[in-house]
């Protein structure tokens, strides 16, 4: 049996620039993505966090915004389009479809139809792997 490494879920404490009434949002999401990294045996995803964990410990926040690509990046390397991009965007940033759809001046169909267009292009099972799916591609550098 391997030994797993046990990695510290991280909190939204560690990005600069997100709003106190939002981090228990975004940690219970965090939470739920490591979760499934643990019980299915993604490692990477775990050495990801630990890594993250690490440089924000030495106050290197800002790598965060380089974590996921841009809009403009998404819908390239995906084949979105520009609305469907502005939503995957925001998701990746920790914002809920309730609060994509205020911030966009939407209904939350709307944005939830753009959703699930995106998991369909992406071929994700779930919010947990849409966000496992970005990443993945962006560790491996596919286009």
């Amino acid at each position: 049996m391997s030994s797993k490494p046990k990695v510290q879920n991280p909190t939204a404490r560690l990005w600069p620039d997100v709003p106190a009434s939002e981090t228990a949002g975004i940690d219970q999401r965090v939470d739920e993505i490591m979760n499934w990294a643990t019980s299915n045996d993604q490692d990477w995803l775990l050495e990801f966090v630990e890594k993250r964990l690490t440089d924000a410990g030495r106050g290197e926040n800002a790598a965060h915004k380089d974590l996921f690509p841009s809009a403009t990046e998404l819908a390239t390397r995906f084949s979105l389009t520009p609305a469907q991009a502005k939503v995957l965007s925001a998701f990746l940033t920790g914002r809920t479809l309730r609060e994509i759809a205020a911030d966009q001046k939407v209904k939350i169909s709307t944005v939830r139809s753009h959703f699930v267009d995106v998991r369909g292009k992406l071929g994700a099972r779930d919010q947990a792997d849409v966000v496992r799916i970005v990443l993945l591609q962006k560790k491996e550098g596919r286009a």
